[in-house]
């Protein structure tokens, strides 16, 4: 089974009897996302990362997740922003493409640059 973001989180912050928001902030990860596949909402607890950058539910990681958090972490996929190098507040968002369809994309949250990977 891959790992979740909560493995992640675990992982910066330590093992504790409860993990908060401002946990999942302080590693650098939001606490609630979508799914990149099908948009269902998932939390930290249930949201694996995709080795496409994005998360993914459950029923949509299938063969493109990690196994351990030294292999998210080593990934290229692991954000980095193009414009300032940050790595610690970068966000998913969405955007509206040239022909008006959403796409998703990440946000930098030290300098506001938004890039799809």
């Amino acid at each position: 089974m891959p790992i979740t973001i909560l493995d992640y989180v675990k992982s910066v912050v330590g093992d504790k009897p409860l993990y908060t928001a401002e946990d999942c902030l302080t590693s650098g990860v939001d606490i609630i996302g979508g799914c990149q596949i099908c948009g269902a909402t998932i939390g930290c607890y249930n949201a694996y990362p995709a080795t496409t950058g994005y998360w993914r539910c459950a029923g949509c990681i299938g063969q493109d997740g990690f196994a351990t958090v030294a292999d998210f972490t080593a990934h290229p996929s692991m954000a980095n922003c193009p414009s300032c190098g940050n790595a610690n507040i970068i966000s998913e968002t969405r955007i509206t493409t040239s022909e008006h369809a959403e796409e998703y994309a990440l946000e930098c949250g030290d300098c506001g640059e938004v890039w799809q990977p």
